[in-house]
């Protein structure tokens, strides 16, 4: 059995890309020539305030995503790229990918209070109000044009669930694929995946995009050392870290009108024997299965205003399999059918005002939970509901001068069960030259408990909870975006953070089941740092530092929150065959458990790009985790296996990519 590698304070990973950095770097400086400054503090973004407008005028911190990215870095799901970005880190369960940000991620939180959209679609299940960003995402990123990352409070506009960020995946158009892409790939742990992609715009301005795509792998053998028993194969699994994934998304548009439809499905073996489930059973697997067709309109009323609105369907069903020390196969199931419509109204008042307003409704119809033995039949849970949520909001962009653009807006949303929630924004953006950008924001943003926590009960295991109450934050956050030159970024942000009646599982005093409940505060502050070089030949360096402490009403420090995150990322030209090298270093700070202390880890990952060429071939190699290093995430509380408080990660894998166009 190998032993962990202990890290260095500072990772080793991260010095070495640095140091390679700076010789590419030096060989493109030769060949600089002027980049537009527009190009870079300009970019057009649609989801910070539900509209078109400048990354530069928007008072929450934003990062863009391209398409050219993902392929760079051979990105396979959106908690990679998560992974790479300022102020988010991920943890893994070996079932689920789950975002941690601004030293906020609990273990046994299920991405609820992050917002993902799809075009502007609401993703987040109506169940658990989940955002799934890893194998088991609704949108294969080969399909992405770009990823909108919309830092802080989000429920002025949006409502429920966007505490610490917005993020709204932005699908390519038809006319942008162009044709007929066919990929493949195959990985480490007998993993292969394959998709086909058509894009066209036909004569009429129809335009037309439609993509499958599937995974299969078997997965890694694992030990757990928990497990380490004759009884219990001495520890050791082999396939049932499995991954089976299937997607498909459809667009097409005209004129006003777009129709969306989109569905996948995954099944995730679960190897650790969670929740006194037993170990090294192939048949223990998450299923998830997600889908909705939504219908987009769009219309222009004059030059200055636009009405728009969207009315959708969708569908989310998971299932567990597993045996509990016995042949009867139990099953955990949910199932949520919601449906649901909007309006928006973005409007130019005057040549100083910019007006958004808009309704949202969505109708709940089925958010069901049962449990139960398949044979003999014996049902444990029961629980059918169904809801509503509705939100009102209005936001006015003002142009004070033409050096400060103030933002004042709010929402109302009423929820079924719960009171009525009302969450402000104020924001300034004050541009003091062509370089320099200051930025400041309030915003209040809530979430409601979801029908999981509030009335999951089984027997021996979790009770109901049926008094919670929505959480709440309230963010203050400030901001420097400055140019040294037009090729050389830095930028520096400040937030401050306070929680309320945080919802969170613990074990009951008397019964000693779990169960969610609203514990108090939790707050936060820090600070996060990040540069970036451009260079004319296509080099790209990229690094960020974020320095942060979250603790609780009791004054101590949150499990699982980091006090210092690192990222270092580059992307560069080589000097033959066409080729792009990628490359990037991770490193977080040691982490508190449930009974201990999870160490600090650095892992570097490598990936080379030869583009789409005249011969219409694109392909690409990556290496994860590269130095091979051995490194944890904290684990929640298991109360089948109470001393467990960690899972170990993947070591260093492989990845082997093509594309052709036709």
């Amino acid at each position: 059995m190998k032993t962990a590698r202990r890290l260095p304070g500072v990772p080793l990973t991260l010095i070495a890309l640095a140091l390679a950095s700076l010789s590419t770097a030096a060989r493109a400086e030769r060949e600089l020539t002027e980049l537009s400054l527009d190009q870079l503090l300009d970019l057009p973004v649609v989801s910070a305030s539900r509209f078109e407008q400048k990354a530069s005028e928007t008072p929450a911190a934003v990062t863009v995503v391209s398409h050219d990215d993902i392929r760079q870095y051979g990105w396979r799901t959106l908690a990679e790229v998560l992974r790479s970005l300022r102020g988010f880190y991920v943890h893994n369960d070996r079932g689920y990918d789950y975002v941690g940000t601004r030293g906020f991620a609990r273990p046994q939180d299920y991405n609820t209070r992050v917002l993902l959209l799809v075009d502007g679609h609401r993703v987040n299940d109506a169940v658990y109000d989940m955002a799934y960003v890893g194998t088991d995402g609704l949108i294969d990123l080969d399909i992405v044009d770009r990823i909108e990352v919309i830092r802080g409070p989000g429920s002025s506009v949006y409502g429920g669930n966007a505490l610490f960020g917005v993020i709204n995946l932005i699908t390519r158009s038809g006319a942008q694929v162009g044709g007929t892409e066919i990929g493949a790939g195959v990985s480490s742990h007998q993993s292969a995946e394959g998709r086909a992609t058509l894009g066209t715009r036909f004569d009429n301005g129809a335009d037309l995009l439609a993509s499958v795509s599937g995974l299969n792998s078997t997965g890694p053998n694992l030990y757990f050392p928990e497990f380490d028993a004759p009884a219990t194969n001495d520890g050791h699994t082999s396939h049932t870290d499995y991954t089976r994934q299937g997607r498909f998304f459809a667009r097409l548009s005209q004129d006003t009108l777009s129709l969306t439809a989109a569905a996948s499905r995954r099944a995730k073996g679960v190897p650790t024997g969670a929740y006194g489930a037993d170990f090294n059973d192939r048949g223990h697997a998450y299923i998830d299965a997600q889908a909705y067709v939504d219908l987009a309109y769009a219309r222009r009323l004059s030059a200055a205003s636009e009405l728009s609105g969207r009315a959708f369907v969708a569908d989310y069903s998971f299932s567990l399999p597993a045996r509990y020390g016995s042949p009867v196969r139990n099953y955990d199931d949910a199932h949520g059918s919601w449906y649901g419509a909007e309006i928006k109204l973005v409007s130019a008042l005057d040549a100083r005002n910019k007006l958004v307003a808009g309704f949202e409704h969505q109708r709940n119809r089925m958010q069901n939970q049962r449990n139960y033995d398949a044979s003999p039949y014996t049902l444990y849970l029961n629980d059918r509901r169904h809801g509503e949520r509705s939100g009102l909001f209005v936001q006015d962009e003002f142009q004070w001068t033409s050096e400060l653009r103030l933002t004042v807006g709010g929402r109302y949303d009423l929820v079924t069960g719960q009171s009525g929630q009302f969450s402000p924004r104020l924001g300034a953006v004050y541009r003091l030259s062509d370089q320099t950008v200051w930025r400041a924001q309030y915003g209040s943003s809530f979430r409601a408990p979801n029908v999981y926590e509030s009335y999951y009960s089984l027997p021996g295991v979790q009770s109901a909870s049926s008094n919670l109450r929505p959480e709440t934050i309230k963010t203050w956050e400030a901001g420097l975006e400055h140019y040294l030159d037009s090729r050389t970024r830095l930028l520096a942000s400040a937030y401050v953070y306070r929680l309320n009646k945080l919802i969170d599982q613990v074990t009951e005093t008397t019964s000693g089941l779990l169960q969610y409940t609203n514990i108090g505060r939790t707050s936060a502050r820090g600070v996060e740092l990040e540069a970036e070089r451009l260079w004319a030949g296509g080099t790209r360096l990229r690094g960020s530092l974020d320095v942060q402490h979250a603790d609780s009403s009791t004054s101590a420090a949150l499990t699982n929150s980091p006090r210092l995150v690192g990222k270092l990322n580059l992307s560069a030209p080589l000097p033959w065959a066409g080729l792009r090298l990628g490359t990037e270093g991770q490193w977080l700070s040691a982490r508190r458990s449930d009974t201990g202390r999870v160490p600090a880890y650095g892992i570097a990952n490598l990936t080379l790009l030869r583009p789409m060429a005249g011969d219409r071939w694109e392909w690409s190699a990556s290496i994860f985790n590269l130095l091979d290093n051995r490194y944890h995430d904290p684990a929640a509380f298991d109360p089948g296996i109470p001393a467990r408080d960690r899972f170990q990660q993947d070591g260093r894998s492989f990845r082997a990519k093509a594309v052709y166009r036709f």
